[in-house]
C-alpha cells in the first residue's frame, strides 16, 4: 500500500465533504475570508479550482485540530455561552457569507464576541492583514444581524508544533473599514462575473486591470506561473523579504562566529577544570564516536576488483535559492 497516495486521496475526500457540509458550494458566493485575499487568487480559484497537494490537505486538517482543541478547552473551562461555525447572510447586490469559529454571547451585558481560530507553522509578530480583514466583514456582519448588541473580536493564532499561542485582542466593528472592503468585494464579484461571461475583451481587461497583491502568501497560490506580478524582470514588492533575509543571514554568519568562539572558550575551561555547573547547568567535555567512511581504502579495493569509485556515484540534483547583487542597468 502506498501511504502517501492513500492519506492524498482520502484527505481530498475529506476535504470535499468538510467544504459542503460547512461552506456550501464557494463559487456561488464571496467568504469573508476570500476578501483580503488577492482578487486575482480568489476569482481563478473559483473558476480553475486546483487540486489541493499533501501539505496542503494536512494544513486543512491541522486547521480543523487547532478549533477542536479550543473547544474543548472552553468547555472543560465551564464555558457553555459559544456557538461554533455561525454563518450570517449579508444583504446586498454582492453574494457574501461569513462563517465565523466562534461566537461568544453574554445575554446580561449584551455582548456578542467573535474568536477567528488561526493555525500556523510559525506565530507572526501581529495578525496579518487578511486576517483582519475577515474579522472585521465578520463583525460588521454580526453588527447588522444583533444591532442590539455591543460587538467584538479577537484572533487566537496557535502554532501547534512548538506549542506556541498568541492572542490578538481589542477589535470592534470599524463601519469606515467595513464599507471599504465591501466595495473591494463589490470590485471582486463583478470581475469574476464578467470571467465567467467569457466575453474576450472583458476578459483581457479584467486579467490586465484587476488588482494583483503581492504577499506572503504567493507561494501558496496555484496561479503564481501566469501571475502578471511575476512576469517582469524585477518584482520591487519582495525588495523588503530580499532585504530581510539578507540581513538574517548576516546575522546568522556573525553569531555563528560568536557562538564557535564561546563554545570554544568554555570547553578549554572545563578541558583544564573538569566538569562545572554555571548558570543553571552543568558543563562538561563529551566524547562520541560515529562510522566514518575511509574514502582512500575503499577506492583502493575497489581498483584491485577492476572497479572505479566513479561507477558507484550519480548525480543527484537538488533546489536552493541563490542570491547575487544584480548588475546595475
Amino acid at each position: 500500500m502506498d501511504i502517501q497516495t492513500t492519506m492524498l486521496t482520502s484527505l481530498r475526500t475529506l476535504a470535499e465533504q468538510h467544504t459542503v457540509e460547512t461552506l456550501g458550494d464557494r463559487r456561488d458566493y464571496l467568504g469573508a475570508s476570500e476578501i483580503g485575499y488577492c482578487p486575482r487568487k480568489v476569482i481563478l480559484e473559483k473558476i480553475h479550482p486546483g487540486e489541493h497537494d499533501l501539505a496542503t490537505l494536512l494544513r486543512f486538517q491541522r486547521g480543523h485540530m487547532a478549533e477542536d482543541i479550543i473547544a474543548r478547552a472552553f468547555t472543560a473551562a465551564g464555558y457553555s455561552n459559544f456557538e461554533r461555525q455561525v454563518e450570517i447572510v449579508l444583504p446586498g447586490d454582492v453574494p457574501l457569507k461569513a462563517h465565523i469559529d466562534f461566537v461568544f454571547t453574554s445575554k446580561v451585558h449584551k455582548i456578542k464576541s467573535i474568536l477567528e481560530i488561526k493555525s500556523t507553522s510559525r506565530i507572526p509578530d501581529g495578525p496579518y492583514s487578511s486576517w483582519e480583514s475577515q474579522l472585521y466583514i465578520q463583525m460588521g456582519a454580526l453588527a447588522r444581524q444583533y444591532p442590539e448588541y455591543s460587538i467584538k473580536g479577537a484572533v487566537l493564532t496557535l502554532d501547534l508544533a512548538h506549542g506556541e499561542v498568541a492572542f490578538f485582542n481589542g477589535y470592534e466593528p470599524q463601519e469606515t473599514i467595513f464599507n471599504g472592503l465591501m466595495e473591494r468585494a463589490g470590485t471582486i464579484w463583478s470581475h469574476y462575473q464578467a470571467m465567467l461571461r467569457g466575453n474576450d475583451l472583458v476578459r483581457e481587461g479584467v486579467e490586465l486591470e484587476m488588482k494583483t497583491e503581492v504577499s506572503p502568501l504567493c507561494s501558496f497560490c496555484d496561479h503564481i506561473a501566469t501571475c502578471p506580478r511575476f512576469e517582469t524582470e524585477d518584482v520591487p514588492e519582495l525588495e523588503n523579504a530580499v532585504a530581510a533575509l539578507q540581513e538574517l543571514q548576516a546575522r546568522e554568519k556573525n553569531m555563528q562566529g560568536e557562538i564557535k568562539k564561546i563554545k570554544k572558550h568554555l570547553l578549554a575551561v572545563v578541558e583544564q577544570k573538569g566538569p562545572i555547573k554555571s548558570g543553571g547547568c552543568f558543563l562538561r567535555k563529551a566524547t562520541r564516536s560515529r562510522k566514518h567512511l575511509d574514502i582512500d581504502r575503499l577506492e583502493a579495493f575497489l581498483n584491485e576488483s577492476g572497479t572505479f569509485l566513479d561507477e558507484y556515484q550519480e548525480n543527484r540534483s537538488f533546489s536552493f535559492l541563490e542570491i547575487r547583487k544584480a548588475k546595475a542597468a
